[in-house]
């Protein structure tokens, strides 16, 4: 079998007009030196600057023809490299998924880019771009058949199977995505980018040096109206800017989760969504780390929860260098009822047990007053500075005496007693023989679920402020979870109670036969 994978040579091509691919994203590559070319050579009136795209153009093609992958006895076998010719084999045990993107012209043009993902995550394997629609197809089939099929018996599939239907778990029908826009607001973030971008481009600029003889009339005009109607139309201006950053995040929604699928083939989920680009996502449920999720208010108004998974390997760096976490929010469902969520939560960790319910378990009694009091402690040196600042500062509009500090304390005690009881009050977490499960959150109420099977690291955490009220932290980590990702974190427990809970997933953590990162404290 060895001297077969050695010898093996791959004889499929890429799609005949997969060179249009590689050379658009090499001129996205090469963008600003090429847009400076192409400025110098329409000044001189002349096209020299194009003649940069010719060897790009060269490569684009020498890429598709030297390109070639195949299915090998063992793996997935690719040849590439435009100077020196590097051959990879991947083998079909270590790959977990092969996602498929398609862009506006993919869909056009009927072809799609292929991910491969492996079992140590971080950015893909492989990315073969581009594929007809067939050859993605024959992909998949003669991957995941392969490597079922050395999973039972340990020899070769044969090199076609029948695919099986797929069970559809979820279908989001556009009012559901007309709430999740209204829900998700992302168009403040784009607004946001936006100011940004031309901040930074220098239009802010012009546009101070211009307001004066742009705005001049204007503000003559609104001067001359009364209080009354100044303030409708401030209040009107802030409800239409409002508006359109729901509509303009309706809009988002509709483009990113367009016929929204999600279901289940085999024992695994398969996701597709998109309106211009076309998304095709494989959710292995053995790499499904943790499932989260999240409940705002807006999602109470609607009666609609969202739900992600963490998988193994996604806080790793992408193919662009950025978190793979960052980039892709890996949805089970953005938006459904609780029930719905239940039912495909219980799906997606088929080794726990959801038909009891857990035992929730509150934080320590005296974890309220230590919130209160940290609050109390912040608001007063907030307070406290604000005064010194307007005491030194000559141009400000009043100075505080003594008499303000009653007053900031009759509002700060409510607010900071408030907070920690809130805070107290929905915050719990349950072990079971299955999982670990943490609830928080009030206005925004967060539930994440990790299979104690999945669980990489537990730490336990004593400051000395814990240690003075005989209280402790216990975080949990997974292979899913990154820096950006809020993982399962469970502070001001009794202390005993906290080394309890450690010991136990240690050694649930031993029983599996895998020794964790961190040890229990003597």
């Amino acid at each position: 079998m060895a001297s077969e994978s050695l010898t093996f040579e791959p004889q499929h091509r890429l799609h005949p007009l997969s060179w249009l691919f590689s050379l658009t994203n090499y001129i996205k590559n090469f963008i600003v030196p090429l847009a400076f070319l192409v400025f110098l050579g329409a000044r001189d009136d002349e096209m020299w600057g194009l003649v940069a795209v010719v060897p790009l153009l060269i490569g684009a093609l020498w890429k598709q023809w030297i390109y070639r992958y195949g299915f090998g006895p063992r793996g997935l076998v690719i040849r590439d490299g435009l100077f020196f010719r590097n051959v990879r084999q991947i083998d079909y045990a270590r790959i977990e998924n092969i996602d498929i993107e398609r862009g506006l012209l993919h869909r056009l043009l009927g072809v799609a880019q292929a991910s491969i993902a492996t079992s140590t995550g971080g950015k893909a394997e492989a990315s073969i771009r581009v594929l007809s629609l067939d050859a993605v197809q024959e992909l998949r089939e003669q991957v995941f058949s392969h490597r079922a099929e050395k999973a039972a018996t340990g020899q070769p599939a044969p090199q076609a199977v029948a695919p099986t239907a797929d069970e559809v778990l979820l279908r989001l029908p556009p009012i559901e995505l007309v709430r999740f826009g209204l829900i998700d607001n992302r168009g403040m973030l784009v607004v946001a980018a936006l100011v940004g971008f031309l901040a930074q481009g220098g239009a802010f600029e012009l546009v101070m040096r211009n307001a004066a003889s742009w705005l001049d009339a204007p503000l003559h005009d609104f001067a001359a109206l009364g209080f009354a109607m100044q303030a409708a139309i401030g209040v009107f201006g802030l409800i239409s800017a409002l508006i359109a950053m729901r509509i303009l995040s309706v809009a988002i929604a509709f483009v990113t989760l367009f016929d929204f699928t999600l279901s289940r083939h085999s024992d695994d989920f398969r996701v597709h969504h998109g309106l211009l680009t076309r998304l095709a996502l494989t959710l292995r449920v053995r790499r499904i780390q943790s499932i989260h999720q999240t409940q705002t208010l807006l999602h109470r108004f609607f009666g609609r929860v969202s739900v992600r998974v963490d998988l193994a390997g996604d806080s790793g760096v992408s193919e662009e260098g950025k978190q793979q976490s960052q980039t892709r929010t890996r949805w089970l469902a953005p938006i459904c009822t609780p029930d719905m969520a239940q039912t495909l939560i219980a799906t997606a960790l088929p080794d726990v047990d959801f038909t009891a319910s857990p035992n929730w378990q509150p934080l320590a009694p005296r974890a309220r007053g230590r919130i209160f009091r940290k609050s109390v402690y912040f608001g007063v040196f907030f307070a406290a500075l604000t005064a010194l600042t307007l005491h030194l500062v000559p141009e400000a509009p009043f100075r505080p005496g003594m008499g303000w500090i009653p007053a900031v304390l009759a509002v700060l005690l409510p607010i900071a007693w408030w907070r920690a009881h809130v805070f107290v009050t929905n915050t719990r977490w349950a072990l079971t023989d299955d999982a670990v499960m943490f609830r928080y959150g009030w206005l925004t109420r967060r539930l994440i679920v990790a299979p104690r099977n999945r669980l990489q690291s537990v730490h336990f955490a004593e400051s000395p402020f814990d240690r003075r009220h005989r209280m402790a932290s216990v975080s949990i980590d997974t292979a899913g979870g990154g820096a950006m990702r809020d993982n399962i974190h469970i502070p001001f427990l009794p202390e005993q109670i906290a080394r309890a809970l450690m010991v136990r997933l240690y050694h649930s953590e031993i029983d599996r036969g895998r020794v964790p990162q961190a040890l229990p404290p003597a």
